[in-house]
């Protein structure tokens, strides 16, 4: 820099770069009170920055020309066996970006229509589009010249998913513990809601992403500020003591077997509620204190037809009855109560705290063999039918609850041996069988856990390719769709498909399914209809057929679960805690796409149909709210969203209401910083470049619609 060029100002931080990191209140002392208190080292960094000066301005602008002279002339002067240049839409095969110091725009913010049909489609040859930043004598080497192993002085990024943004804060820790009364403190455990910090690695599949990519507002109202640091947290409750009687266990232990148990089996009825009552001993381990507390948590909160308390207390007494100890042993019953307390946590707005309880689980599950299946085993029908019914709930939790949170799946598919429970009532099974019985033809307790485990296996792979780069084309995904999931409803028991009038206690059940399925196609879809609406204003070439198909399959899905829904609610039938958990989660989820396609398409023929749906899940929404505390969270932002879209003019009419103005560059920045995964901290220490993630947004939205 010129002598005549303003200096950099150096500043002291006013607070330590611990309390910083906490977002804590810092004294300002050297070493602060906080850093004493918790013994780190207090240190306060000094940063540099630059004068917001005229002549340091026209100095960069400088720099700059120079710095796009010397990319004009690189351009020119290379071999023609380069790669493409930059924004290069002319040439087919995936782009090249060299690194320019200082550059962080390697692609066309213009967002411009791409004329030619040849333009880049990162999906259409099955392999991922690579991001290269290259050094020297190597900047001309094409990635496609490399092969599969890529040289050491290339360092490649595959994106995730396309319409993932690079986060500016590579920060994904998160703090569920109790905090006080008075701070504002929300983490909800359906993954729906947007927060401004502190939730943890929440990815594409989730609601939250659809609320980002559909709500632009940097200061938005819908965003929670979770307020974490140490200095909020307050003791764990005391526990009263009169939850160590069992008379007062009693009630909430027959609610989990009367709701909850009737979705997922994971415990033995009759066996849980003899050692309950001493009928036969109690297992001696700690574990089943866990177990039996866990139960009557779970129990309370799921049978509540009001906002539930007493399963907070109940779920302490679980927790002051576990040790660290207790992880240098294994056994069936501590998987049960790790399983389940991961559920609860996870309905009671900890998803991440959820997440670790289910990890220890399913290491526990596997320390202990319970994939495995020997043929010397079936002399003990009973034993081996428990060990079934605990996997597989397992299992069905595990990946229900990564793809809620849209994370990779970790469950391994290889090597697992043991067989799905069979299709019998409790009663047809006892420790003195000998022989396994027929399966009935009738909805039994463990119908949906099979059908729901079935469902999981058949879909699993889609789920793998929605979260991976390259993403399908809607032809490969049309293709998956009934190949699998087709496939799988059409071998569903005739006694357990859709209209088929079951029990009352298994309507719950047999209903999430019906709604499950549905927002897992939703999820496959809704990117093209995201991406038609992005590129409608600049896009001259039509819709493919399978595009259309995609997209239509989407907007069916959504009318039907709102409509099953907002039905089953409004029957009033069962409307318990654990009903309006699930029903508000793939209620909202399906919501989302109706509100979207009003936002963008306000004057469709369809837009009737849409305002219809939103008013008749508002409805639903807003009488849950008594119910679930973020159902009034969920409505408030539906209405936010959408709400101009929903009133008439004074004339009754529409003409008033116009597009979102919202650009499509302006969507796509607006992606939360906890839906982008490669930003934490193992990709940095291996020099990975995040200006080059810039270019992640778009590659998606770029890729033209095949005809």
């Amino acid at each position: 820099m010129d002598e005549d060029i303003d200096t950099p100002v150096e500043k002291t931080l006013t607070s330590c770069a611990e309390c910083r990191r906490k977002k804590a209140r810092c004294d300002r002392a050297n070493p602060c009170n906080n850093c004493t208190r918790h013994g780190r080292t207090c240190s306060y960094e000094r940063i540099s920055r630059t004068p917001l000066t005229r002549k340091h301005l026209s100095h960069v602008e400088q720099e700059l020309a120079k710095a796009k002279s010397l990319l004009r002339q690189y351009e020119a002067n290379r071999a023609p066996s380069a790669p493409p240049a930059i924004n290069d839409s002319t040439r087919g095969g995936a782009p090249e970006y060299v690194s320019v110091p200082g550059d962080h725009a390697p692609f066309d913010l213009s967002l411009g229509a791409q004329e030619d049909s040849t333009s880049l489609d990162p999906f259409r040859d099955g392999h991922h589009t690579s991001v290269t930043a290259t050094d020297g004598a190597n900047a001309t080497e094409s990635h496609h010249q490399l092969g599969p192993r890529v040289a050491s002085s290339v360092r490649t990024i595959s994106p995730t998913f396309s319409l993932e943004t690079s986060p500016a804060n590579p920060d994904f820790d998160w703090d569920e513990r109790i905090q006080k009364a008075n701070q504002a403190h929300f983490i909800d455990g359906m993954a729906s809601l947007p927060e401004k910090s502190a939730r943890g690695y929440m990815g594409v599949a989730s609601g939250a992403a659809l609320i980002r990519l559909a709500d632009d507002s940097a200061d938005s109202a819908i965003e929670v500020d979770n307020n974490q640091n140490e200095e909020n947290m307050q003791e764990t409750p005391p526990i009263p003591s009169a939850i160590f009687s069992l008379s007062q266990l009693e009630p909430f232990v027959e609610s989990y077997f009367t709701t909850y148990h009737i979705s997922y089996p994971i415990i033995h009825e009759a066996t849980f509620k003899a050692q309950f009552m001493e009928v036969i001993p109690r297992p001696k381990t700690n574990a089943w204190q866990v177990l039996l507390h866990i139960v009557a948590a779970m129990g309370a909160f799921a049978s509540s037809v009001t906002a539930p308390e007493v399963d907070v207390a109940l779920f302490e007494a679980a927790k002051a009855r576990m040790s660290i100890d207790m992880l240098e042993t294994g056994n069936l019953i501590l998987v049960q109560a790790l399983t389940l307390i991961s559920n609860y946590v996870q309905k009671r707005n900890k998803p991440n705290s959820g997440y670790n309880y289910l990890g220890l689980a399913k290491r526990m599950a596997m320390g202990i063999g319970l994939h495995k299946e020997f043929p010397a085993w079936h002399s003990n029908p009973f034993k081996l039918e428990t060990r079934r019914r605990v996997y597989w709930c397992l299992y069905i939790f595990d990946v229900g609850a990564t793809i809620t949170f849209s994370r990779p799946l970790d469950l391994p598919s290889d090597g697992i041996e043991i067989q799905l429970p069979l299709n019998i009532a409790d009663s047809d099974i006892t420790v003195n069988t000998k022989r396994y019985p027929q399966e009935v033809q009738e909805t039994t307790l463990y119908t949906h856990v099979r059908c729901q485990a079935k469902f999981h296996l058949a879909t699993t792979g889609i789920y793998a390719k929605l979260i991976s780069a390259p993403f399908p084309s809607a032809e490969q995904m049309l293709q998956a769709d009934d190949a699998n999931l087709v496939k799988w409803l059409r071998e569903m028991p005739p006694f357990y498909q859709e209209g088929f009038t079951v029990a009352s206690k298994f309507r719950l059940s047999h209903s999430i399914l019906q709604w499950r399925w549905r927002n897992f196609r939703i999820l496959m879809y809704r990117p093209f209809l995201m991406r038609k609406f992005l590129t409608k204003k600049r896009s001259t070439v039509p819709t493919s057929a399978s595009d259309e198909s995609a997209i239509q399959r989407c907007l069916d899905a959504a009318a039907e679960s709102i409509h099953l829904i907002t039905s089953y609610w409004q029957q009033g039938t069962l409307q318990n805690v654990l009903a309006c958990w699930y029903s508000l989660y793939f209620l909202f989820q399906a919501t989302l796409i109706p509100v979207i396609c009003l936002r963008n398409e306000p004057h469709s023929a369809l837009a009737s149909g849409w305002r219809a749906q939103v008013f008749n899940a508002l409805e639903t929404i807003s009488d849950m709210t008594r119910l679930n505390s973020a159902a009034a969270r969920c409505y408030n932002i539906i209405t936010k969203l959408c709400g101009g879209y929903l009133g008439q003019d004074s004339g009754g009419q529409w003409e008033g209401l116009s597009a979102t103005s919202e650009s499509p560059m302006t969507q796509l920045n607006a992606l939360n910083t906890f839906m982008w995964p490669m930003t934490e901290p193992q990709y940095f220490s291996n020099g990975y470049d995040l200006a080059f993630l810039e270019s992640v947004p778009m590659d998606f939205v770029n890729q033209p619609f095949p005809m």
